[in-house]
């Protein structure tokens, strides 16, 4: 049976590789989550870099939807190959606890690339 192949992953993956090049990993973590946040969410920014700082709330952008929400980590895990850590679950329902704004999503992204 073939590998089915996400072409907006790598369509995704190809952009923000081409945008941070050499720029280093907090960017390319950063770009990478405002893009699969701008993939979920219904409100559209003509440029979603300039609008969704890190200290965006997360709750507020994807309008309380939890369930939403994972599907972006889940998407971000995917994309840096990494598995979330045993001690960092998130507990159903606290999610917008554990990552109250953008920035706290990308430096637990970091964090984990960082230990690969």
């Amino acid at each position: 049976m073939g590998k089915l192949y996400d072409f907006e992953s790598y369509k995704i993956r190809k952009d923000v590789k081409s945008l941070t090049q050499n720029k280093g990993l907090v960017y390319e973590v950063y770009l990478s989550t405002v893009k699969y946040i701008h993939k979920y969410i219904d409100i559209t920014y003509e440029n979603p870099k300039e609008n969704l700082t890190t200290d965006v709330e997360l709750e507020e952008i994807f309008q309380g939807d939890r369930d939403l929400f994972l599907q972006t980590f889940a998407d971000l895990i995917q994309y840096w190959g990494i598995e979330p850590m045993p001690n960092h679950d998130i507990p159903y329902g606290k999610e917008f606890v554990k990552f109250k704004t953008i920035g706290d999503l990308c430096s637990y992204i970091e964090e984990r690339v960082n230990l690969l």
